[in-house]
């Protein structure tokens, strides 16, 4: 399995920047409905009415800008987001670095690669039970996975960030940052796809076709093909 990876410039990030004690959070998704960001606000007019000082910053855009934005101001959350829009891979790494957690209540992806950034820079992470989420999300470990579309659940892990330590939301940081180098680390994933590749050029310079092996092209990519002259 060759996994998606981070680059250096999250990976070599040595310097474990401390969590602030503002109960900040960041979301880092295209504005569209299947990354959850109304069911995002409910939670956080949920948490509003119940008290709870803080803000969550909204990095990206997308079409459900206006619809979030008319929202915001009908139940009068001005004060708890910040619509930051679109913003570049460094900016987006300080604004990670500011937050305490990243929430990311998405309905359907694959394996985000903000969650990999997060927890690359020590930040833990709260986000969903789907597809390969917790393949790297590990629940009460380097973060919250939560069911998809439960509100109640999203205010509850939310209020877990803003109640808990630093030092205990940094060492979940840590662990879900030594995750990310084992098993997303763009350079040894890269050289995995190259195996692939120098195994399709053998095969490729033995003058066989797949047809001759009588292989499938699946098989070939997943370098199990022997022949009798290799």
């Amino acid at each position: 399995m060759v996994h998606c990876g981070l680059d250096k410039s999250f990976l070599d990030y040595k310097s474990a920047t401390p969590i602030a004690n503002k109960t900040t959070f960041v979301c880092v998704a295209r504005l569209s409905e299947q990354k959850g960001h109304f069911l995002l606000l409910e939670a956080i007019k949920q948490l509003a009415d119940e008290g709870y000082q803080f803000k969550v910053v909204l990095v990206g855009d997308g079409p459900l800008r206006p619809a979030l934005e008319a929202l915001v101001v009908e139940w009068r959350l001005e004060k708890f987001i910040e619509f930051a829009g679109w913003a570049s891979g460094s900016t987006v790494r300080e604004r990670m670095l500011e937050a305490r957690a990243l929430v990311l209540p998405s309905f359907a992806e694959g394996l985000p690669v903000v969650i990999m950034e997060a927890l690359a820079l020590n930040r833990p992470v709260i986000s969903t039970y789907i597809a390969g989420i917790p393949e790297l999300l590990q629940n009460g470990v380097c973060g919250w996975l939560i069911p998809s579309g439960n509100v109640n659940a999203l205010a509850k892990a939310m209020t877990d960030v803003i109640c808990a330590l630093p030092s205990v939301l940094e060492a979940m940081g840590r662990t879900g940052a030594e995750r990310v180098a084992l098993h997303h680390d763009a350079t040894i994933e890269t050289q995995k796809l190259v195996k692939i590749f120098q195994t399709a050029i053998g095969l490729q310079d033995s003058a066989k076709s797949l047809e001759e092996l009588n292989v499938t092209p699946v098989e070939l990519a997943l370098g199990t093909v022997t022949t009798q002259n290799s």
